[in-house]
């Protein structure tokens, strides 16, 4: 938590810098498989968060073609910009990969049961993200076993179809998971006996 206030203080790209390098030493300490899962999408959001920070800022022009122009200043403020979002993502990834999700979960709680004073539900809130937490596992083992039957049935290829089918069984999943998420853990218990 600390480390996050911290970085919406700092605006320094050297400072940046510095911290960039020590994630970086740290990240190379996690296994790389963990590290794998979810690259692709944090990379088209960091870059979007970077373009969309570096387009349409006043300051020193570097490049303008028409309606897009390129400042220093918007440079620098989408470095800065990516950069925080980078870390806290790295952040959470170390926590989440040298700490039990649960454990996690009771430390935050703790650090925010001062608020049950002002009347905020703090309990409650932690409780619903654990079973969020327990129940997401279950709901990617389910989409990915959909989408693997739906593509060898129709023999799908191609990205756009694929996005289409995954359209197709997404929604109603969701559905499904918010009316009756204990039928996901049922499911999960039902695989571990056969197993």
């Amino acid at each position: 938590m600390f480390f996050v206030v911290c970085l919406f203080f700092i605006k320094d790209l050297s400072v940046y810098a510095v911290i960039f390098i020590l994630i970086l030493l740290l990240l190379f300490r996690i296994p790389f498989r963990y590290l794998k899962s979810g690259w692709i999408p944090i990379s088209l959001f960091l870059l979007f968060t970077f373009i969309s920070n570096t387009l349409f800022q006043p300051g020193k022009i570097l490049f303008g073609s028409g309606p897009l122009v390129i400042t220093v200043e918007g440079l620098d403020i989408a470095s800065v910009r990516t950069l925080r979002v980078f870390f806290m993502i790295a952040g959470a990834k170390m926590l989440t990969s040298t700490t039990e999700v649960g454990l996690l979960i009771n430390g935050l709680e703790r650090i925010f049961r001062p608020l049950e004073r002002l009347g905020v539900p703090v309990h409650e809130f932690f409780s619903t993200m654990g079973l969020t937490m327990r129940s997401l596992p279950a709901l990617k083992e389910q989409l990915v076993k959909e989408y693997m039957e739906k593509v060898k049935e129709g023999n799908i290829t191609g990205f756009l179809n694929r996005a289409r089918v995954v359209s197709t069984f997404l929604i109603p999943l969701f559905v499904r998971s918010m009316q009756s998420p204990e039928s996901f853990f049922e499911d999960e218990e039902g695989h571990e006996r056969r197993n």
